[in-house]
């Protein structure tokens, strides 16, 4: 008898928070990876932070198809497990810079030489980081989850 899986609003909701933490915490690990070793005035090694939002809801969503979904998988389902992966991951990701940048890290303004120190302190200020950060992940997101989920959907044809 062949039984076929279908995914529960439980499962559907769990795959997503579970996976928005992990990439929340990869991404930390990165950026502090980045900013401890790899820093540089004009470092493009950042960039890799900006296509983590990608893979992490590429990833989520090819593991929640193959493991819960044998049956109809709709655009409007792919879209929002994407997403919400993404918003998830970029509030604690924005959340983490803002406590490290409070607490533990320095904002290196002293490679900046051509900037108005005042104005450079309040673009680094541990608010701004953080926000623009959170910012910058929504908008790449959005976008990514509307690639991804076109081809995510799965139509079963009679």
């Amino acid at each position: 008898m062949l039984i076929e899986p279908t995914y529960s609003p439980k499962q559907y909701w769990t795959t997503i928070l579970c996976s928005g933490l992990i990439l929340s915490l990869l991404s930390s690990v990165l950026y502090f990876i980045f900013y401890w070793f790899f820093y540089v005035q004009q470092s493009f090694i950042f960039s890799i932070i900006y296509l983590l939002p990608l893979l992490g809801s590429t990833l989520t969503l090819a593991f929640f198809k193959h493991k819960f979904v044998w049956k109809e998988f709709s655009y409007g389902a792919a879209f929002l497990m994407s997403f919400a992966t993404g918003f998830i991951s970029a509030l604690i990701f924005s959340v983490f810079l803002f406590v490290a940048y409070s607490f533990l890290i320095e904002s290196r303004i002293d490679l900046f030489e051509n900037i108005d120190t005042e104005t450079l302190q309040q673009l680094m200020s541990p608010i701004a980081v953080s926000l623009s950060m959170f910012f910058i992940n929504i908008v790449l997101s959005f976008i990514y989850s509307l690639i991804i989920a076109i081809f995510a959907k799965r139509k079963i044809k009679e």
